[in-house]
């Protein structure tokens, strides 16, 4: 099977080659430049402190275990090039790299060569794709090793080979260390073989499940065993929220036409291989509803795994359009031929009618309408605000992911002051890595379920730096009037957030230092109390 992917590959390794290079040059440009984000500064200062300690415990002395794997990578990341944002997003750029190759894999083998050029040109080129390839979390990773499981279980069963097997169970590690919507395989895998099972009218007889069957299923359980303990479950169960309109405005919004080439590509794959269209469909569907209907933050990263099933069933679409396009000419052609009308057939007049195609009489039809349908989609492509062909340094990231200006904030804080200033922040963990100190925290309802989550337990200390929460007017102004110097350090969207009378009392007794950044802009103030004791 590996030899006849490897042959495969060989036939079109010039274009993937391209593909290959030009991914990974739109994802890793200008890397460095761009701030770190709240959530890239969290798993970033977990990297730090496993690298340092050898455990991801932040400076509130909580574990940070969630994205695990990410943690690691990141630290490994720290180890071989220094701490800075390069470091922190190159594990990013090397999955998302990766992932446009698996996309390739999966088009090639699950449909045609066709197919997986399409749907690797759509990952290559995404903004979707290399924004979040971009960005030192977790969400690049758990989409490759989504993709790779889904691959891997359909090959398994069909295969049942030790080496599947392995890397089956490696994809699946990999998805659950990198994200708890990596526990959705479990379902998805569920929903696969009883539909087979049912489909086929076959009944299970323990006497043929091999010994790799029993391994398959004795990882699951075990897997799922481990998602209850975690609280994944419940959680989910007692989640009842209905955002759907909401997230198929952004898919629209983002994708524009590409969303709706999808749906009918979905109906071609089922048509021509049910089962593989059962997989990937219950694997798009399945996470969808859970993210519309059970998952409480909006935040258009949450569907981010899931995108290159969309670009595989817009392969499967415009594949089938080649397909028809092709046999409606070659019909047309032979009933032109045969009634003796003075031209030979359709495509003929195609070809004369344009230049480019006219001066190449001996190309075969299947390769004009390739080109056809080549130029139609890149120039889609063009014109669509989800593709682009040249890098940029910063890519939107969709709701509720502010990515505002604070290295240059912090930068100009580390130059200007002394060691016993102190730091006021609203937003805590990016003063923690450009500083590496943060010293109270300006607590406001972050996520809309107030500040008691971001919170440690039966303290007023926040969860990743320990710093003191600040709630309301009256305790800003006594961290003022007792602290002879110190730095205020708030964006656009936390300043927002805080009440009325706190934006008041900074606007009217604080200096302000500089304004930073020209979308999510943040400000620097300051004071200095010559008199305080």
């Amino acid at each position: 099977m590996f030899r006849q992917l490897t042959k495969e590959i060989q036939k079109s390794h010039i274009t993937l080659v391209f593909l290959i290079i030009s991914g990974f040059f739109l994802r890793i440009h200008q890397l460095d430049v761009q701030s770190l984000w709240m959530d890239e500064a969290i798993s970033s200062i977990a990297a730090v402190a496993l690298m340092q300690n050898g455990l991801p415990v932040l400076p509130s002395g909580i574990v940070y275990s969630r994205a695990i794997l990410n943690t690691f990578l990141i630290a490994a990341s720290f180890n071989l090039f220094g701490i800075n944002e390069f470091a922190a997003r190159l594990p990013s750029v090397l999955f998302g790299t990766l992932t446009i190759f698996l996309v390739y894999i999966m088009g090639l083998k699950w449909g045609n060569r066709r197919i997986a050029i399409i749907a690797t040109v759509l990952v290559t080129f995404s903004v979707w794709e290399i924004a979040w390839s971009r960005q030192a979390r977790m969400y690049q990773q758990l989409q490759f090793f989504y993709l790779l499981s889904l691959f891997t279980f359909y090959e398994f069963t069909y295969n049942k080979s030790i080496k599947w097997l392995t890397l089956l169970a490696f994809s699946v590690i990999g998805a659950v260390l990198s994200h708890v919507f990596g526990y959705i395989l479990l379902i998805v895998f569920l929903v696969y073989l009883v539909t087979l099972t049912l489909k086929e009218h076959k009944r299970m007889n323990i006497d043929k499940i091999g010994i790799n069957h029993i391994a398959l299923a004795l990882v699951f359980m075990a897997l799922l065993v481990l998602s209850f303990y975690r609280g994944v479950i419940q959680s989910v169960l007692e989640t009842d929220i209905d955002y759907y309109d909401t997230y198929i405005y952004l898919l629209k919004k983002d994708l524009g036409i590409f969303l709706f080439l999808a749906v009918p590509g979905g109906t071609v794959l089922v048509n021509k291989d049910w089962k593989k269209g059962l997989i990937l469909i219950a694997a798009l569907v399945l996470p969808l509803y859970f993210i519309f209907f059970h998952v409480l933050l909006i935040g258009t990263r949450y569907l981010y795994f899931v995108i290159p099933i969309l670009f595989i069933l817009i392969g499967y679409f415009l594949d089938f359009v080649i397909e028809y396009l092709g046999i409606t000419f070659a019909r047309t052609g032979n009933s032109v031929h045969k009634k003796r009308y003075p031209v030979h057939n359709n495509l003929e007049t195609l070809r004369s009618s344009i230049p480019l195609l006219n001066t190449i009489q001996s190309i075969p039809e299947k390769t004009v309408f390739n080109i056809i349908v080549a130029f139609l989609l890149i120039l889609a492509m063009y014109f669509s605000p989800a593709f682009t062909f040249t890098p940029k340094e910063y890519y939107g990231l969709g709701v509720n992911a502010p990515q505002s200006d604070f290295k240059n904030a912090y930068m100009y804080v580390k130059d200007n002051m002394k060691p016993e200033d102190v730091i006021v922040s609203a937003w805590t963990p990016p003063a923690q890595f450009y500083l590496g100190k943060n010293d109270y925290w300006l607590a406001f309802n972050v996520v809309g379920t107030g500040s008691k989550p971001f919170l440690m337990e039966n303290s007023t200390r926040d969860i990743y730096t320990n710093a003191t929460a600040i709630f309301d007017v009256a305790t800003l102004e006594e961290v003022v009037e007792q602290n002879e110097r110190g730095w205020l350090v708030v964006d656009r969207v936390g300043w927002y957030k805080l009440g009325p009378s706190m934006r008041e009392f900074i606007g009217n007794n604080l200096t302000t230092y500089m304004n930073s950044g020209e979308i999510n802009t943040v400000n620097v103030y300051g004071w200095k109390n010559e008199n305080t004791n």
